[in-house]
């Protein structure tokens, strides 16, 4: 949803920015996937069901890829026991949700295939499109193309080709950005790089989440490995060593369904790919029980939460507040940390105070003060289950780091009680309230702050009222007896 706000109003507008006639801004980090989208709604399609087309003819591409690096006889039937293979994988449901998932997993398929085959100038061209559909992909490419260079015939001439075509564009474009947004670096990159650390080099959990997957390419590539040595070796330093290295630095923020991950299962597709023709049909049967066991211990239940996520989030309600908002006569002004549904479909001049797409909050993390500087008309916050909407007593102030449970603290701390009101409305959808048998306002929620003396206050309650909004002194309550059963 962030990424199709700033795709539409650099259709509309011809500027990359979070909120239409807003500053530049770059938290949609995804450039060419961003223009892409955005081109489609230029001509009038609808960014969900043009998302949706590209990934399934991604996914279908993808499975093609794989069976050229097979030598296999590409045919419709083994086309989609691929595509239906990788579609048992988490990272489907991030495609379904609109990001470019599958066409980043084509493209680094496809680069793969082209540096088998030593094809320097169009393996420097898939590298320059998959660093713009991620900046991220540079920590694949840029091996990758090091080691077509280091073992070409003709060093010089291969490096002068990947200086040409990708080198030479992709410093253009990077100087480009920066003269463009006033950053260095993209906003996520500084976001995600504020995190605590072991040893100052590895975030605990971004390390956890790749653990399955890790797990899942050891066993399933582990008897290849044994049995004869799967070759070449720079794939496996290119496809997990640095990239794997890279995510274990980063703190992932909206990893919807392992996305930054989706390269570890892809490369146990290439590397069994690339061996395919030496393997016997005996090794085979075994590669597929082994993988078939391997995806039930370790990725059937990931599978399975993601889906029940999937499932339970779909904001509708989220959808139709925002909704409302927009048919106010005049828009005003927002902080919160639900940065998709609420800015894109109000279409009101948002802050997202955890600093992906505000400059001011991913260079530093947002205080209370800032929250009284803003008066925003509502502050919409998320906090864990185990947090508050209310200001508790063993408190601090305010809080320096990013975490959280500081960031909703900060804000609640902001939005005091005599300036705001306090109301409470169910997150995500109504199957997912039911499903856990929460009454409005209970368990998982969000808590929205309205201005009393704003000029949009009775529009802004009007619309939560008509979805289920709880209001004060019930919103108090609700949320005393929440603090109270925690305790």
């Amino acid at each position: 949803m962030i990424l199709f706000a700033y795709s539409r109003n650099l259709a509309a507008h011809g500027a990359i920015t979070f909120f239409a006639s807003g500053p530049h801004a770059e938290g949609a980090t995804d450039f060419a996937w961003m223009a892409l989208v955005a081109g489609a709604m230029r001509v009038g399609l609808d960014p969900y069901w043009f998302s949706a087309v590209i990934n399934v003819g991604s996914l279908l591409g993808l499975a093609m890829v794989l069976l050229r690096l097979g030598a296999v006889r590409i045919s419709m039937l083994r086309v989609m026991t691929i595509a239906g293979s990788a579609a048992l994988f988490p990272q489907i449901f991030a495609a379904a949700s609109g990001f470019a998932v599958l066409p980043d997993a084509l493209l680094l398929a496809l680069l793969i295939l082209l540096v088998t085959e030593g094809r320097v100038t169009w393996a420097s061209l898939a590298s320059l499109a998959l660093c713009l559909f991620r900046p991220d992909g540079v920590v694949f490419a840029l091996p990758l193309l090091g080691y077509l260079v280091v073992s070409s015939n003709d060093r010089v001439r291969s490096f002068g080709k990947v200086a040409g075509i990708f080198l030479a564009p992709g410093m253009l474009y990077f100087a480009w950005r920066v003269h463009y947004f006033g950053e260095i670096f993209p906003l996520p990159f500084l976001v995600k790089s504020d995190a605590e650390r072991v040893l100052g080099l590895v975030v605990a959990h971004s390390m956890h989440l790749s653990l399955k997957y890790l797990l899942f390419d050891t066993a399933v590539l582990l008897p290849g490995i044994m049995a004869r040595g799967l070759r070449p070796r720079y794939l496996f330093v290119s496809l997990i060593a640095v990239p794997t290295a890279f995510y274990w630095m980063m703190r992932l923020d909206q990893n919807i369904g392992d996305r930054f991950f989706f390269y570890l299962p892809l490369t146990a597709a290439l590397l069994i790919a690339l061996h395919w023709e030496q393997t016997t049909l005996s090794s085979r049967r075994i590669l597929l029980g082994v993988g078939v066991g391997a995806w039930l211990l370790l990725i059937a239940m990931p599978f399975y939460r993601e889906l029940r996520t999937f499932r339970d989030m779909q904001f509708n309600e989220a959808k139709s507040i925002a909704q409302a908002l927009s048919e106010m006569p005049e828009h005003g002004t927002m902080i919160t940390t639900e940065a998709g549904f609420l800015p894109y479909y109000s279409g009101w001049t948002t802050y997202d105070p955890w600093g992906l797409n505000t400059p001011e909050f991913a260079h530093r993390f947002i205080q209370p003060a800032d929250v009284e500087r803003l008066r925003a008309d509502v502050i919409v916050a998320h906090p864990d289950q185990a947090e508050s909407c209310l200001i508790q007593p063993g408190w601090q102030s305010h809080y320096g780091s990013r975490t959280w449970p500081n960031l909703t603290r900060n804000l609640v701390i902001g939005a005091r009680d005599s300036r705001y009101e306090l109301w409470l409305i169910s997150y995500g959808s109504e199957f997912y309230r039911q499903r856990r048998r929460w009454h409005y306002g209970e368990g998982d929620r969000e808590c929205w702050f309205l201005l009393r003396d704003s000029p949009r206050y009775s529009g802004i309650a009007e619309a939560l009222r008509r979805h289920h909004g709880v209001a004060p002194p019930e919103s108090i309550r609700l949320e005393e007896d929440h603090v109270a059963i925690r305790n």
